[in-house]
């Protein structure tokens, strides 16, 4: 597929998802190492109890090893330093660290789960998980056992990635509350443009579904899919500029209302021009650029080849073969089969052939969508 135009809020995410798996990837296979280790360290914990219990002096030295715990030390200093015999007091050192490997190990097993859900599930942050995380996070209070400060740095860094998570699911709510109320707005545009036009049938849903075809016949992600289909849905926005009676002017347009018809990409890309959000950026494009032609010969700047956004390019293919079939005030419909030719006949010349190509292979589709969508006016 060619270098689009589109900068979406798709593409975006789909930006923000790749890092989040690459960040994801790298996390588990921390977790995986972490707990390799924290098997190996609850094993030589466990070792060495049975040692110590059965007086051997291994359980003396990984006694050493483990270091001394923060309950062996409150017991020392609560009871008095000798006060209770060296072996008891390795076995309650032991004991400890080996809570203490479980609580951890089954945290990063738990932590591992999470991450998982964040990469693959379509909406990276939810409020769930974030609770679920802190649920879980209690149970590094035992953790203190063994070491107060790192129990702690330890609860405390759990309880921030948990908000972190909770906020980032808000700011996901929020994104996708504004993708709505954009989407809405375009959707009202293109059916007050449709009124104003006269074409009171299915045109822009038609032209729509026509485009998102095309668009994953010629190899664009799943995720921008609705991102083109929903900003083809403003290409004749212009129009509302355009005087009613020569929009449904029933016969041949003079040379003069055709030059005001061919504003209407001209003056579409003005009305977009300042109008914030991708979707609508996008849309700007194909309203500016869906009238061009490959060979250089449309308007209404006379761009040329890959001079045309790829998005104009495919929705001049999904306008014109809709505005063959479809009945207007200066004409009747088309066969399906005779526009189908003139879409192919034009090839290299109106069209992009890439475009054309990806038109044949995707025509039954396309058509069963003209079947479906028709309008409720006699043909």
């Amino acid at each position: 597929m060619p270098e689009t135009a589109i900068s979406s809020p798709s593409k975006t995410n789909s930006v923000v998802k790749s890092r989040i798996r690459r960040i994801g990837k790298i996390i588990r296979t921390f977790c995986i190492v972490v707990r390799i280790i924290s098997v190996a360290l609850l094993a030589l914990a466990l070792v060495g109890i049975a040692a110590t219990y059965a007086g051997h002096d291994l359980g003396n030295t990984l006694s050493d090893l483990a270091g001394s715990s923060t309950f062996v030390q409150v017991v020392d200093a609560s009871i008095g330093a000798g006060s209770v015999p060296d072996r008891d007091l390795r076995m309650i050192n032991l004991f400890a660290f080996a809570l203490s490997q479980a609580v951890f190990l089954a945290f990063i097993s738990v932590l591992n789960g999470l991450v998982r859900d964040i990469t693959e599930n379509e909406k990276p942050f939810r409020v769930e998980t974030a609770k679920q995380l802190r649920r879980n996070t209690f149970w590094l209070v035992l953790l203190i056992f063994w070491n107060v400060l790192a129990g702690a740095i330890i609860l405390l860094i759990a309880l921030l990635l948990s908000y972190l998570i909770e906020y980032g699911a808000y700011l996901q709510e929020k994104a996708d509350e504004t993708t709505r109320i954009q989407e809405q707005v375009i959707i009202s545009l293109a059916e007050i443009t449709e009124n104003k036009s006269g074409q009171t049938g299915q045109h822009v849903r038609r032209v729509a579904e026509y485009t998102r075809i095309l668009a994953d016949e010629l190899g664009y992600p799943q995720e921008q899919l609705d991102a083109i289909r929903l900003a083809s849905t403003m290409h004749d926005i212009g129009k509302l500029l355009v005087p009613t009676e020569i929009l449904e002017k029933p016969g041949r347009l003079t040379d003069e209302e055709f030059a005001i018809i061919k504003q209407h990409t001209t003056d579409g890309g003005r009305l977009l021009e300042n109008v914030d959000g991708d979707v609508m950026r996008l849309s700007r494009t194909i309203a500016v650029d869906h009238h061009e032609r490959w060979d250089g010969g449309g308007y209404a700047q006379g761009k040329e080849g890959d001079e045309i956004s790829f998005e104009g390019r495919i929705v001049a293919v999904a306008d014109v073969y809709d505005a063959l079939t479809s009945r207007r005030s200066y004409k009747e419909a088309w066969d399906d089969r005779e526009a189908y030719d003139e879409i192919v006949r034009c090839s290299g010349t109106q069209f992009d052939p890439q475009v054309v190509e990806a038109f044949k292979n995707r025509y039954d589709e396309i058509n069963a969508v003209r079947e479906q969508l028709a309008d409720n006016i006699e043909q």
